[in-house]
């Protein structure tokens, strides 16, 4: 019977690492641990999906890069022809979204992938421009070998790159409206990324080993409520070192009687006929455990704000000593921070790229977001007390 033996890894790297494998047509994106080989976008995912904090930031900064909606800025109407193809389109971006639906799905990638990826649909006949756009989950996509030039000149899709041969990946090429031969082309682009060759990377990467910690908090303490027995004492039988096979059988017994959210905080009974053969429990609980995950928790929750440059835990949704705030007139300032120096280059970038598609239609025409706004009306603080 095979021991079980528990390795703990204190060394954790949350950077992407980007590298060509001999035989593979496309570059892998991975981690420096070899833990997510060329699976890095799935880490951000499950990141998300476990890091609380991490979430109510991407939710809320996405949600204000997408805005209300997308406007078209021509007051004076000076080309009323391409401002009503332009307008159709918008409406309908495909058979069965809008392009502000779309966007949504872009500003959410953006933000939490670094980057985001449109499939670019031609007419049949390709004088006609492009027919359709959709939005494609970029974490399913992979740069392919750049050519002579250190250019990308396409992608590889797969729909499971955890499993490459039951899902083969398929090669798509990159956007380019001199180039119509294929039907669909791609569309991959995010903001600079230093010493990142294919890829981009999220603007929070460097606080990713914070939000690791906190998904991993939330587990212990998952474990503890779940396991009353788990890793609170250290059971130690004093006669004699037993088989593999008994060794299993003791411990899947403690483990089926003790082990369960059912019997949180149960007293272990035994009986002996000889006192120096009595089991020593000895307690494993550091002292003032309670108080050491309140400063972690505060000291992980400023780390990650700091690494999203949220200057206003409130903005996000995550609560605040001060409750909704003590100062609206700060509150609105940090709104303004936030959008005018986070938000903004996301939705800047958008724009420039959705003008590109918009130029192959003869439609291009200037347009921009209609912002959320955190406080709809802004009253001093002043006005506020005497009002309350």
């Amino acid at each position: 019977m095979k021991d079980n033996i528990i390795n703990i890894n204190l060394e954790t790297s949350t950077a992407p690492v980007v590298t060509e494998i001999r035989g593979k047509e496309w570059i892998s994106y991975g981690d420096a641990n070899g833990e997510w080989s060329n699976l890095y976008p799935q880490f951000l995912v499950d990141l998300y999906y476990s890091s609380s904090i991490t979430a109510a930031i991407v939710n809320a900064t996405s949600e204000m890069i997408a805005g209300e909606n997308l406007i078209i800025e021509d007051e004076d109407e000076r080309n009323l022809e391409a401002k009503i193809k332009l307008q159709s389109f918008m409406d309908r971006a495909n058979s069965n979204e809008s392009l502000h639906e779309v966007i949504k799905k872009l500003s959410f990638d953006f933000k939490l992938q670094g980057a985001f990826a449109l499939n670019i649909v031609y007419a049949k006949d390709r004088s006609q421009g492009i027919a359709e756009v959709y939005h494609i989950d970029v974490s399913k996509i992979r740069c392919a070998r750049p050519d002579e030039m250190g250019r990308t000149t396409g992608y590889y899709i797969s729909a499971d790159w955890t499993n490459t041969r039951q899902n083969k990946p398929y090669y798509v090429p990159a956007f380019n409206a001199n180039d119509r031969t294929s039907a669909n082309q791609i569309m991959y682009s995010g903001l600079y990324s230093p010493n990142m060759n294919s890829y981009y990377i999220p603007d929070y990467v460097s606080c990713n080993n914070w939000s690791l910690l906190d998904a991993r908090i939330s587990e212990f303490h998952l474990n503890n409520v779940s396991s009353g027995f788990s890793g609170s004492f250290m059971l130690n039988f004093s006669n004699g070192i037993p088989t593999s096979e008994e060794r299993f059988q003791i411990e899947q017994s403690i483990t089926d009687k003790f082990c369960s959210q059912a019997n949180a905080g149960n007293f272990i009974l035994t009986f002996s006929d000889d006192k120096t053969r009595t089991p020593e429990i000895q307690a494993i609980s550091p002292s003032d455990l309670d108080k050491q995950f309140l400063a972690l928790q505060e000291l992980l929750t400023s780390n990650i704000c700091s690494g999203h440059r949220i200057t206003s835990k409130t903005l996000v949704g995550i609560d605040s000593t001060n409750g909704f705030s003590s100062n609206t007139d700060e509150l609105i300032n940090a709104a303004n921070f936030y959008l005018n120096t986070v938000v903004s280059p996301f939705q800047i970038h958008l724009i420039k790229q959705l003008r590109k598609i918009f130029k192959v239609n003869q439609m291009d025409m200037p347009v921009n977001f209609v912002q959320l706004k955190p406080i709809t009306v802004q009253f001093d603080s002043k006005t506020i007390r005497e009002v309350m």
